[in-house]
């Protein structure tokens, strides 16, 4: 069980890394990180793609909190 309260940021919404893997994240595993992108290139939601060239895309909340969405089979 994972609980999401919105809560006052500690944290600055500015001077944060560009990447949110560089960040504290959370990761949600999902089955198809084209699909996502397609979804956010649409939405036109700012993401990077994962670094180390596995199939996972980063991006920030409106509170600027970083999540991890990573392929699994």
């Amino acid at each position: 069980m994972i609980h999401l309260m919105e809560l006052p940021n500690p944290d600055p919404l500015t001077g944060r890394p560009e990447h949110g893997g560089r960040d504290r994240h959370a990761c949600i595993a999902i089955r198809d990180v084209s699909k996502l992108k397609a979804i956010f290139d649409k939405a036109g939601i700012s993401y990077t793609l994962s670094r180390s060239g596995r199939p996972a895309i980063f991006a920030r909340d409106p509170d600027g909190n970083a999540l991890e969405f990573t392929q699994v089979n």
